[in-house]
């Protein structure tokens, strides 16, 4: 059975907590008492509430191979893999009735090429801002200006081609997450959301954010936006009639700046968890949406109807942050998967489904934690060490430990 703790923080936000620590306890009893019928029937359900838990997934293939279910249990090991190829379910007792298995040793073989090593994409230049912390950033063809967000210092700066950086708009009250311009490249739309990351957070701000509307060629702040409640405004996609749609990562919800209004536009609080990247097709007829747990869902933009795109079985749903489509296809930056990869899904010709893919880069030791990232013509862009990791329990950022940001080009054609 997985030896992990039980990760009690990654539950917090999920409605029904206590029910669900109540069940989990449930099912340590049952494995202890050797009830393996009642294991298995509490192991799925929890993997109901919660799909791809470290534990509750692990303990889902410990429970389908200790009632014999070895299908089940090696298709569920291989979903493990593929999300984190370190997790060493060999010597784990639970798995002796597959071990001698032609499907458990291909899992062995998984784990290994899961770690090769591809390079496609390059670094570019690094930022001179040591304590940036970026997150999106931006490339304004018009203004011939390159911009980027600071999730530590709440700000938006300006940076040339030697990375080189200046301040360009520090009227932020928290960070600074996703860059985004309308099609004439007039305003710039900015997500800012306050977390404990950032300089003078205090407990008041928790779950405050806004979206800032700033005027391009005067620097100059048009309006805020903002929505009563608690929310982490994530990502955001600008829609050539200036529609904005907006990702909360507080609340599994989508909202919408239309006609000079922020609005909910669909709440997908009953199917979806943690929502991160956003981004449209050629056509602007269907929104894309990278859920952190679950993969990606399609909208179709007139009707609002959903549904969940179908992953290759050799990929993994996990940990899609930074989304952007290009030429029927989807790059997802994957940094909740270990290793970190990025990779292009190919779509059909309707977008519907995923239909082939490639996984440009993969296990890059400079790699820490690229998140967003933004595309110039046929070229992607995105920093890829940011210093989440290097944040003590307290916030407070260890600075001896950092690099200057790292910006990454990788040609897609």
């Amino acid at each position: 059975m997985q030896k992990f703790k039980l990760y009690l923080l990654l539950l917090l936000g999920i409605s029904g907590f206590s029910q669900t620590k109540l069940i989990y306890d449930q099912s340590l009893d049952a494995y202890k008492n050797k009830d393996y019928h009642l294991f298995l029937k509490l192991a799925k359900q929890l993997d109901s509430i919660r799909p791809m838990h470290p534990t509750f997934t692990y303990n889902l293939a410990s429970a389908y191979s200790l009632n014999g279910k070895k299908q089940e249990a090696l298709s569920v090991l291989k979903s493990i893999v593929l999300a984190n190829n370190t997790v060493a379910f060999e010597g784990d007792s639970d798995f002796e009735s597959i071990k001698e298995d032609k499907g458990f040793k291909e899992l062995l073989q998984l784990k290994v090429s899961q770690s090769a090593v591809i390079e496609s994409s390059a670094q570019k230049i690094s930022l001179s801002e040591n304590n940036l912390h970026p997150e999106g950033l931006l490339y304004l063809q018009k203004h011939k200006l390159w911009l980027a967000s600071s999730i530590r210092n709440k700000k938006i700066v300006a940076f040339d081609a030697n990375g080189k950086c200046s301040d360009w708009f520090t009227d932020c009250s928290y960070s600074v997450f996703a860059l985004k311009t309308d099609n004439n490249q007039k305003y710039l739309w900015v997500a800012c959301s306050a977390i404990p990351e950032m300089k003078g957070f205090t407990k008041k701000d928790e779950g405050k954010s806004e979206i800032l509307k700033i005027e391009i060629a005067t620097q100059k702040l048009v309006q805020r936006y903002s929505v009563e409640g608690s929310h982490v405004f994530g990502d955001i996609i600008v829609a050539k009639n200036n529609d904005v749609y907006i990702s909360d990562s507080s609340d599994p919800l989508i909202y919408k700046i239309e006609k000079d209004s922020l609005l909910l536009w669909k709440d997908l609080k009953k199917e979806a968890f943690n929502l991160q990247g956003i981004t449209l097709d050629e056509n602007e007829s269907k929104l894309f949406i990278a859920d952190y747990l679950k993969g990606v869902l399609v909208i179709y933009i007139k009707t609002k109807e959903h549904s969940w795109l179908d992953f290759p079985e050799e990929t993994s749903k996990k940990g899609i942050d930074g989304l952007v489509f290009y030429k029927k296809s989807l790059i997802a930056i994957q940094n909740g998967v270990v290793p970190i990869r990025i990779v292009r899904y190919k779509l059909n010709e309707s977008g519907a489904k995923i239909i082939d893919f490639v996984v440009m880069d993969n296990n890059r030791e400079v790699f820490n934690e690229p998140a967003l990232a933004t595309l110039v013509q046929n070229k992607l862009y995105f920093f890829g060490n940011s210093p989440w990791k290097f944040y003590d329990k307290n916030f407070k950022l260890d600075e001896t430990k950092i690099e200057n940001p790292k910006l990454f080009e990788l040609i897609l054609d």
